[in-house]
């Protein structure tokens, strides 16, 4: 018998009952309730989640991971599905429903509420990573011509249906966006006041299919913890709150790390070999073939490594020193990077500052190898050769680095690629061959 510890603390015995580990878990926070139950098998899970309330596991259901959410969803019953989904805002159950198979998300579409099923329907038609995917349908919103009574009556109606309210949307009579109201606005405006005469009318928008991340720079930019969401004729439609964005940021982060690393996530819950191997291994090819490219630039100038045997003692500096470089330089570029896409004055400005940066280096470590060199074989030609070629593999580095992250977006492809075995093996044959080809024209005045 083994014991599962979650993060809070919390010990369930998988042999327990679940009416037991029910009862232990009551009062929790929905998110240690999910930690502690992600360590048990699906069939366990599931028995325990139907012991809570419905609110509760409704709950629970968007805390655990992707993994546990799927396992237990193609267990649970479309009734016990829809029950919970129905306890939740319609960004959350459409996070849910959307997960299902076909066949299984009609009936549980089929029993919820009119109203309900048709905010899930609308928001299924977007895609996962836009903002109508990541928005919720539920706000409050008021004519312009309103009255403040008429808005705060606005505001205890929707209380039951939306947890958060954190302002009131104002809108004309074709539901178009026109301006917002703080709750606190609401609350020290004079009596009779309209909506109208202290509305903001200046309201930060985001459309429908912008991707999730540049919604979360716009977050980001102007300290938001709710924006409005608007379709392409200016609609009001939904709205994002700042925890969607947590997530969201959780995400991109998680797979810029696994595309860096040449993995995907799914790997954390793949027991199959084979198909673990299957993600890797195109990146390990790349790499492969990037080692088989280096080999093949190093067989040209055979003449010059048996003349001087020395020079291949400094091939791993020169590819490892490009490696590195060319490593910090993308991930500086990477994490700087605007969400507009294009390439334009930015690429410039950032090429020249990363050369300047890069020049500094190269001087500095391309003359304390050339004298490290010098002093050690007493051979001052090899010496210019190595520190030369180190000098200009920093600089060819440092504009890799920089060029291909924006090349690699304006292709729409994650510019993260570029800090991942795409850039390290480029910068592998580039070096040599600039290293190999140095030595090969100043081969004669070599020791």
């Amino acid at each position: 018998m083994s014991d599962h510890l979650d993060e809070a603390g919390i010990v369930l015995d998988p042999e327990a009952t679940p009416e037991s580990m029910a009862e232990r878990l009551a009062g929790l926070h929905p998110a240690d309730i999910a930690a502690a139950l992600e360590r048990l098998d699906a069939e366990t899970l599931v028995r325990v989640l139907r012991e809570l309330d419905t609110e509760t596991a409704a709950d629970v259901l968007t805390d655990l991971d992707e993994h546990s959410l799927a396992e237990i969803l193609d267990i649970l019953e479309a009734p016990d599905i829809a029950d919970m989904a129905s306890e939740l805002e319609s960004d959350d159950a459409t996070d849910v429903i959307g997960t299902l198979t076909p066949p299984k998300q009609s009936v549980v579409l089929s029993r919820l509420e009119e109203d309900d099923r048709r905010a899930v329907e609308d928001l299924l038609q977007y895609t996962d990573e836009s903002a109508g995917g990541i928005m919720a349908a539920e706000l409050v919103y008021v004519n312009q011509n309103a009255s403040i009574d008429e808005a705060i009556a606005l505001i205890r109606e929707a209380a039951d249906e939306i947890e958060e309210i954190h302002n009131v949307y104002v809108t004309d009579r074709d539901r178009r966006l026109r301006g917002v109201l703080s709750i606190r606005a609401l609350v020290l405006a004079r009596r009779g006041a309209r909506v109208a005469d202290i509305m903001q009318p200046d309201v930060v928008t985001v459309s429908t299919e912008m991707d999730q991340e540049d919604v979360a720079e716009v977050f980001r930019k102007y300290d938001l913890v709710v924006i409005p969401v608007v379709d392409p004729e200016g609609t009001l439609v939904g709205r994002i709150t700042v925890d969607d964005i947590i997530d969201v940021i959780h995400e991109e982060a998680e797979e810029d790390i696994s595309i860096m690393a040449g993995t995907r996530e799914e790997e954390l819950h793949e027991d199959s070999a084979l198909r673990v191997s299957r993600i890797r291994l195109p990146w390990l090819v790349i790499g492969a073939l990037g080692g088989l490219g280096s080999a093949t630039v190093m067989s040209h100038y055979r003449f010059s490594l048996e003349k001087v045997l020395a020079l291949a003692f400094f091939v791993p500096i020169i590819t490892a020193m490009g490696g590195n470089v060319g490593l910090q330089t993308s991930t500086i570029i990477v994490r700087g990077m605007r969400p507009e896409r294009g390439l334009g004055g930015e690429t410039v400005s950032r090429l020249l500052k990363e050369w300047r940066v890069a020049i500094t280096n190269a001087v500095i470590l391309g003359g304390a190898i050339c004298l490290a060199v010098g002093l050690w074989f007493k051979d001052w030609g090899l010496a210019f050769v190595v520190g030369g070629s180190l000098a200009a593999v920093i600089l060819v580095a440092a504009t890799l680095g920089t060029v291909v992250p924006f090349a690699l977006r304006r292709a729409g492809v994650d510019p993260a690629v570029a800090q991942g075995p795409f850039v390290t093996t480029l910068n592998d044959i580039i070096g040599i061959m600039v290293y190999l080809g140095l030595a090969s024209a100043f081969i004669d005045r070599l020791g």
